[in-house]
């Protein structure tokens, strides 16, 4: 895509579609935006250096500054050392009081008034789009800012090709590069949508919701090129255009309770996209979409309660996963047609202080209740207990995306994780396939994806031995802390698990953190690809595990953080004659 816009860039260039010195470029409008009158671009001329040779401009950056910024600040002041011969300072802005007389060159989105004003005066010259950018005189500033700091390079070197000369520049500077395309207008209640920004929230949001929205951000771009930024709630206050996706912080978001059904409500300025359920909101993204597309959307094109199961109908199954496995956990009972709880002497081992650490059904223990599965860690004079519920005996599946929304254990001793299993089930295979999604071991500010290969009888007696991925190349990677440096289990939080031939893909919170290629061995093959998987959700205590020893545990830890909490579980599939789900009698 960036090679594609380049290469019309040049053309454009070219063709001298775009404004220099001095001229107008890009779709016009009378020069305000919003009612606001523009600040005036200079005309004065522009002198890079004293009479005796010394630099008059110094460069100014943003203090919070990106990758981006910090590439450029260093690009313009080699080349214009390389140039002019010499230089004024690199600074960040928060470190030089604002001066309007200051002769500074401003990058990007500085606190400086004139890198806003010099925005502001782009968007109602251009309309403002993902690729457009602005060199202007603004007083004794010169401001490169744009929408996007993607393209402050490109803003950058056109400015040094152009105006970085010895003898100056005549006339001030005033260049605006308009985004080439024919594009199209999609307005919300007559506001184009490029002015909004997508809110979605920062904890338990799921992926599937994630990939329609960027799908939406996808399209959008390629039709009317402005392309929409996507922020957590809890690092963005509340804005005044705004596409806010599911549960948020916002405070008219309305909280859905149906499942299968979804809202799209726009107000004003303001759309909401909520569902019931994971899947039911990404539908509401979707169908969003499909209204935007329609060119003009207003109040009138809010849906109340819509279905997902009837939106379906319109989808390509084989392209869109749709739920086939699942429990939200809302009778008062476990559903046994779906799970088996573990007890007696399955999955026990040897625990520490010379007890034993096993799994109990005790229903003072592990239950459900208010709609959550539960498991609470306790101790007996020679057993440490907890709980795994397994699908073993209903259940096999072969690849699709499978979530949870769960509130984690916390403390030395405490293990606990969504897994997947198949060793056991076949005998002329090399290995079996455990997959560990969300794994954590005692500490709940680190969560990890484990993937182990255990060797069958058949690759026992060829030599082969058990590997997981623990090596230098992974051991980092596959790892996970929490991103607020908070735990995982102050509430709830989604983990996902993405499954095709090709690779495994592990998702916090709807984002990606984790991917591993599958087909890198034939035994990597032999024991991913092929492999049919079920499933465990387990809270284990007191066993042997990274040396968390038991009695660290506080008596806090003891009485709050010593549970699993499980929403819900569902298992998605496409329809696509690949992905399987083998129902087992």
């Amino acid at each position: 895509m960036k090679k594609f816009i380049s290469l019309i860039l040049i053309f454009v260039l070219a063709l001298g579609l775009v404004a220099g010195c001095g001229g107008k470029g890009g779709d016009k409008n009378d020069g305000t935006a919003n009612g606001d009158v523009i600040v005036g671009v200079s005309k004065n001329d522009v002198a890079f250096l004293d009479a005796n040779g010394e630099a008059i401009y110094d460069f100014v950056r943003p203090d919070a500054e990106e990758l981006e910024e910090g590439k450029c600040g260093s690009y313009l002041f080699k080349q214009c050392k390389t140039i002019l011969g010499n230089a004024g300072k690199n600074l960040v802005d928060k470190d030089v009081v604002y001066d309007v007389n200051a002769y500074e060159i401003l990058l990007g989105a500085t606190n400086r008034p004139e890198s806003a004003q010099a925005l502001q005066y782009l968007e109602a010259k251009t309309g403002g789009r993902y690729k457009d950018y602005i060199i202007c005189t603004i007083g004794n500033k010169i401001v490169i800012n744009a929408y996007n700091k993607d393209v402050l390079y490109e803003a950058c070197e056109y400015f040094v090709k152009n105006y970085v000369k010895k003898d100056g520049v005549k006339g001030g500077i005033e260049y605006l590069y308009a985004t080439p395309g024919e594009w199209q207008d999609f307005t919300v209640n007559g506001t184009t949508i490029g002015k909004f920004t997508i809110v979605r929230p920062h904890f338990n949001s799921s992926y599937l919701t994630q990939l329609e929205m960027e799908k939406l951000v996808d399209d959008v771009y390629q039709k009317t090129g402005y392309l929409l930024e996507i922020v957590d709630d809890k690092y963005v206050e509340e804005g005044t255009y705004e596409i806010v996706v599911g549960n948020t912080n916002r405070k008219d978001v309305n909280k859905i309770s149906g499942y299968e059904t979804y809202d799209i409500t726009v107000k004003g300025t303001k759309v909401y996209l909520n569902g019931g359920s994971a899947h039911a909101t990404s539908m509401a993204v979707s169908e969003f979409l499909k209204i935007l597309n329609k060119g003009k959307t207003t109040d009138a094109s809010s849906v109340q309660n819509a279905d997902y199961n009837t939106a379906l109908q319109g989808y390509d199954l084989a392209k869109t996963y749709s739920p086939v496995y699942f429990d939200n956990f809302d009778a008062d009972t476990i559903d046994t047609t779906k799970w088996r709880l573990m007890s007696g002497s399955e999955f026990r081992k040897d625990g520490q202080n010379g007890k034993l650490s096993g799994m109990t059904d005790d229903p003072d223990y592990v239950f459900q209740q208010d709609g959550n599965f539960y498991i609470y860690g306790h101790e007996e004079p020679d057993i440490y207990l907890g709980g795994t519920i397994t699908n073993n005996h209903t259940m096999r599946f072969k690849y699709g995306y499978v979530e949870h929304s769960v509130i984690c254990p916390d403390g030395d001793g405490f293990w606990s994780l969504l897994w997947f299993d198949n060793r056991g089930d076949e005998d002329n295979v090399l290995f079996g396939a455990e997959i560990d999604l969300n794994e954590c071991f005692g500490n709940g500010t680190a969560t990890q994806a484990n993937c182990h290969k255990w060797p069958t009888k058949y690759g026992t007696s060829l030599g082969y031995e058990h590997v997981s991925l623990d090596g230098a190349t992974y051991g980092a990677a596959k790892k996970y802390y929490h991103p607020d440096g908070g735990n995982w289990a102050d509430g709830y939080h989604t983990f996902g698990f993405l499954w095709d031939a090709t690779q495994m893909t592990f998702t916090a919170d709807g984002k990606i953190w984790f991917s591993y290629d599958i087909t890198q061995t034939p035994e990597d093959v032999d024991a991913f690809v092929n492999a049919y998987l079920y499933m465990k959700l387990s809270f284990s205590v007191g066993r042997y595990n990274n040396s968390l020893l038991v009695n660290n545990l506080t008596e806090y830890e003891w009485q709050n953080t010593s549970k699993l909490v499980c929403d819900w579980i569902y298992l998605y599939q496409l329809n696509d004659g690949v992905q399987d789900l083998k129902l087992l009698k």
